[in-house]
């Protein structure tokens, strides 16, 4: 095995570590988030990802906020909530405009598939501003954003990456049936 599997291993036991301990709210999630994105960012980088390089260094980033906007929090006021639809269907618009445009500007470069790496990469920031601030919707942002990359990482043959994503589908389905109960 080549160290840059050995790296990619690592950063998928980080990464699903950090998935494992948001679904329980646990504030420890982040450090392992942040530690698996820094090492995911350099695997995807090494295979000319570089919207994905972007979004993991931005993962590594949100995540050092992510643990102290989350240590600030009383429980009692800091609860899971829901979004209108109105507001969510603006979310998805925006999202792929600015897609679209990330993906032109990669093409100025020799990323590898520049408009599907933007496009998971735009979606997996929106995200994760949504489960930082505890909307529930932001499950079902990663259900699809982690099915999709599935397929976005095998076709690189990032294969413990993709299976990555397998688990965090599963997860994410966990995390939104987990959460939802917590809803008033």
């Amino acid at each position: 095995m080549d160290y840059l599997k050995i790296i990619e291993l690592v950063s998928v036991v980080f990464n699903i570590l950090f998935l494992v301990f948001l679904t329980k709210e646990k504030k420890i999630c982040w450090i392992f988030g942040i530690i698996g994105s820094l090492f995911g960012a350099f695997v995807l980088f090494e295979n000319s990802y570089y919207s994905e390089t972007l979004l993991y260094l931005f993962y590594a980033s949100i995540g050092v906020y992510g643990y102290l906007y989350w240590s600030n929090k009383n429980s009692n006021d800091f609860v899971i909530k829901r979004m209108q639809w109105r507001k969510i269907i603006s979310i998805i618009l925006a999202g792929l405009f600015i897609s679209f445009g990330l993906g032109y500007l990669m093409t100025k470069t020799d990323a590898s598939k520049p408009y599907y790496d933007a496009l998971s990469s735009v979606f997996g920031v929106i995200a994760t501003f949504l489960e930082l601030y505890k909307f529930l919707i932001s499950w079902g942002f990663w259900i699809a954003i982690n099915t999709y990359t599935i397929w976005l990482y095998e076709i690189k043959e990032l294969d413990f990456l993709a299976f990555q994503m397998i688990v965090y589908t599963l997860l994410s389905i966990h995390g939104y049936r987990k959460w939802s109960t917590k809803i008033n």
